[in-house]
């Protein structure tokens, strides 16, 4: 679960600037993805998971939606909500009635959802690999390889030509096993609370407060 989860936020959502990438095709998409991603408040998505492992004859599909604003989140995700306001992750587990605080880390694999729908930094390599098009849609289909040793090898995302928009990402971990995210709703600026990024642990009394910090 931890490791899905960990793999999931790899993989959502703000742009950071990108270097040595393969191929300057590749670099202007992204960087255009980047600048669109900037002019937004906040961003809602609505999303598929599908967790493909062939070798063990599996196949899980999962909907899950997150609202981002730079690296705060508020996400509802496989009966979880993970919420974090950049500093502190809150994890409500509805069914073993806990929730768990941690301090937000700074690695590379923490649970960051600004890195795969929206956002990629340095330590990719990226390539464009093809242009296609689908209901009269064009969409650019781009390679991402980490520099530095992941459990994963490759992340294929779908940009949403026009709208400069990631649409879908797919994780290829070095086990054969495949991660699909797509994106079946997209909102942005949408109103939200200030205190939407917070959980307060005082509206489930029954929960029982695991602080990790």
């Amino acid at each position: 679960m931890k490791i899905i989860i960990s793999l999931f936020i790899i993989s959502l959502f703000t742009m950071k600037s990108f270097a040595q990438v393969d191929d300057a095709k590749s670099r202007a998409i992204l960087d255009k993805v980047s600048a669109q991603t900037k002019t937004y408040s906040n961003m809602k998505f609505k999303f598929t998971y599908i967790m493909t492992d062939k070798k063990n004859k599996i196949n899980d599909s999962l909907q899950g939606d997150i609202v981002m604003s730079g690296n705060k989140f508020n996400l509802n995700f496989m009966n979880r909500k993970i919420v974090s306001d950049g500093k502190t992750v809150w994890t409500y587990d509805p069914d073993a009635e806990e929730i768990q605080i941690n301090v937000v880390k700074e690695d590379q694999d923490a649970f960051n959802p600004g890195k795969i729908l929206t956002a990629y930094d340095k330590s990719f390599k990226t390539k464009l690999i093809k242009t296609i098009t689908i209901a009269g849609i064009q969409y650019n289909i781009i390679d991402l390889y980490p520099k530095k040793g992941k459990s994963y090898f490759k992340i294929r995302v779908k940009v949403k030509a026009k709208a400069f928009r990631i649409v879908e990402a797919i994780i290829f971990n070095k086990d054969n096993v495949e991660y699909k995210y797509r994106v079946n709703q997209f909102v942005p600026n949408v109103k939200i609370p200030a205190t939407y990024f917070t959980l307060d642990p005082k509206k489930y009394p029954k929960a029982e407060v695991v602080d990790l910090r």
